[in-house]
């Protein structure tokens, strides 16, 4: 009779004695495809110790590691080390998302992998990395003095989110590739996220605003931004060609940021789609945003005569005064001169995108218009961020229901040869 069989050790698969004496070992090299079933490859001896060295011959000429759930891809270096966290992230951001991110998400993931996850975990093999060890590592960014990039305090949750999900994207992807039998993320809790409360001009902030942005050269940019709730790289990225004045309409279809060039390693302003596919939108021109634009239009033209042959044909509707995209950066630093000259409390230039949404739901625009106006993908994240607004202009819509619940007077019932004069006629009764 043979012996109750026994598990070993990682990649000894499963031995036992059989009646006659003899050894067998067994081990799982996958599923069958139509079946489902696990699949094992035999082997035998006269002692146990035959049967693992059998088995561990077998193994180590396999280009797999063989775990009791099944079998993985041996990925291994140059060195013939098993391959390390900092070699498969960069094999997974630039082959799998490089066609899948816009160039200012990329960069963004890029920074946080260089910044924070290969300082962790960049000599550690991916096999070998825990959720133990990933979620310490978010907790200790979540403390003091936990930033890399020279600044003092913690750092941002929304980064440390960012953090986890880049994360378990790259091990979600490695354990599709079978290189490791489980995603270690899973199971980590990230840091909740608390919103901050949006800062956005009042209208009176407002109003001082659009009166200092008179006669400025990119007075058409800011004001078009507070009028149409557009992201700082879609106005950079604008063309007139874009801009339907008959109809009234602007369509979003470009975005201009400065990204990395992975190859040169160098940063260039590269224009590319909005940030989602409901980025791709058409947006309602105010009709006093017309006049603004043609009048900007107007000043383009006459620097673009001054510029002669060195003027850069890209139809931009915001550009330099040689027709060149404008560097993201200098709106911002033009906008703090601005708010400074107008003694507003300081804003950045998202701010100018929020306000826009504040004005809007405040005159009653449904939330669901507001979220195909800033072209944002999920109606979830217009809810989620203007929440106290909505609740304010909420009240104010519900009032006008009001007068449905509201208990009128019941009008007396009259003989059919007589009328009775009540509060429900308008008019005195004449008798005829």
């Amino acid at each position: 009779m043979a012996t109750k069989a026994t598990r070993r050790s990682k990649g000894d698969g499963m031995i036992r004695q059989r009646a006659d004496g003899s050894w067998e070992g067994r081990l799982p090299i996958g599923n069958d495809q139509e079946t489902g079933k696990t699949e094992f490859k035999y082997f035998y001896g006269k002692a146990m110790k035959i049967v693992r060295d059998k088995i561990k011959d077998y193994t180590d000429n396999l280009p797999v590691i063989v775990t009791s759930s099944g079998t993985y891809k041996k990925i291994e270096d140059s060195t013939g080390k098993s391959l390390l966290f900092k070699e498969w992230i960069d094999t997974w951001l630039k082959q799998y998302k490089a066609n899948t991110l816009t160039p200012a998400t990329y960069e963004s993931y890029r920074i946080v992998i260089e910044q924070h996850l290969k300082p962790a975990f960049g000599s550690t093999p991916i096999s070998e990395i825990t959720t133990d060890q990933i979620q310490k590592l978010l907790n200790t960014k979540l403390e003091d003095g936990a930033r890399m990039d020279g600044r003092d305090g913690k750092l941002a949750t929304s980064s440390v989110i960012k953090m986890k999900i880049i994360m378990n994207a790259s091990m979600k992807q490695a354990v599709r590739n079978r290189y490791i039998p489980f995603n270690p993320t899973e199971a980590v809790e990230a840091p909740k996220m608390i919103r901050k409360e949006i800062r956005v001009l009042t209208v009176a902030e407002q109003d001082i605003f659009m009166k200092t942005l008179k006669g400025h050269r990119l007075e058409a940019l800011f004001k078009l931004a507070l009028a149409t709730g557009m992201r700082k790289g879609e106005l950079l990225g604008l063309t007139w060609d874009c801009i339907d004045f008959e109809n009234n309409t602007i369509s979003i279809s470009k975005s201009a940021n400065r990204v990395r060039n992975q190859e040169t390693m160098k940063t260039v302003i590269a224009v590319g789609g909005p940030k989602s596919a409901s980025g791709y939108r058409e947006i309602p021109m105010l009709p006093a945003v017309a006049p603004i634009l043609n009048k900007h239009l107007i000043l383009q033209e006459k620097e673009k005569r001054e510029a002669g042959s060195a003027y850069n044909m890209e139809n931009l509707v915001f550009c330099s005064n040689v027709g060149t995209y404008i560097e993201p950066t200098r709106i911002n630093t033009t906008l703090g001169k601005l708010i400074k000259k107008a003694g507003i409390e300081h804003i950045n230039f998202h701010a100018l995108r929020h306000t826009f949404a504040t004005r809007a739901l405040e005159n009653g625009i449904p939330a669901k218009v507001v979220q195909a106006m800033l072209g944002h993908a999920d109606i979830a994240l217009t809810l989620n961020t203007y929440t106290h607004l909505l609740k304010d202009t909420l009240h104010e819509q519900m009032q006008k229901m009001n007068n449905v619940f509201l208990e009128k007077p019941v009008k007396p019932e009259t003989k059919s040869n007589e009328k009775v004069s009540s509060d429900w006629d308008r008019e005195p009764v004449r008798e005829r």
